[in-house]
């Protein structure tokens, strides 16, 4: 087994103490979109364990360009997911700061009701970039997942269930949003891509079980 950091798993295990006591506050940030993009984060950071671990091993010799390459990629794609959480609890702050908009006057229901309508568009947004981030992660770790061995191949797993799971709060993210629209037109719109990335995902999750399961036997 590899020697853990000492020091660096305290400093883990406080930080994550803070988050899951944040999310288990009476407020509605954090919550499920904030969580969803966490996870793809934490996904997308297994992924990249397992290329960095499966670079210059003699069996993967071949493949060290193709490793370079998608080992850059899903650096980039974590560095992207990290700051969607935060982004998730201002959108919907948004959200709740129409809902307690004036509601006194006609104009004060009208303004209220649109800044509502805007508001629920944006809240959107995020969970729709996190679930296209993250059927790109698939797509690149599809492209050198026959290079992990044996050893770390409960990690792969592990990050394709993480990265599901994501894209499944993602998607109930948009959905719950969705419903709330008024212009039903672009709520039909919005799920329709969102059910189709959705599925993707979980064909690639898929996959990845199947793989898996071929290396363990």
């Amino acid at each position: 087994m590899f020697p853990a950091d000492t020091a660096s798993l305290k400093m883990i295990t406080q930080s994550f103490e803070q988050l899951v006591e944040s999310l288990a506050k009476k407020s509605p940030t954090p919550g499920g979109g904030a969580a969803a993009a966490m996870a793809g984060c934490m996904g997308t950071s297994l992924f990249l364990m397992t290329v960095r671990f499966s670079q210059g091993k003699k069996a993967n010799v071949e493949r060290e360009s193709d490793l370079a390459r998608v080992e850059a990629t899903l650096d980039d794609y974590m560095h992207r997911l990290m700051p969607m959480a935060e982004r998730d609890c201002k959108s919907f702050d948004l959200v709740s700061a129409a809902y307690g908009m004036a509601k006194e006057t006609d104009e004060d229901k009208a303004l209220r009701s649109k800044a509502i309508q805007e508001a629920m568009v944006g809240a959107m947004v995020v969970p729709e970039e996190t679930q296209a981030m993250i059927r790109d992660v698939f797509v690149e770790m599809d492209k050198v997942s026959d290079c992990i061995g044996k050893a770390i191949v409960s990690d792969l797993a592990s990050g394709a269930a993480l990265l599901l799971a994501a894209a499944e709060g993602a998607f109930l993210n948009v959905r719950i949003n969705a419903a709330y629209l008024t212009n039903r037109e672009l709520a039909d719109k919005t799920m329709a891509r969102a059910t189709s990335v959705r599925d993707e995902i979980r064909r690639h999750q898929d996959a990845i079980a199947v793989a898996v399961d071929g290396k363990l036997g």
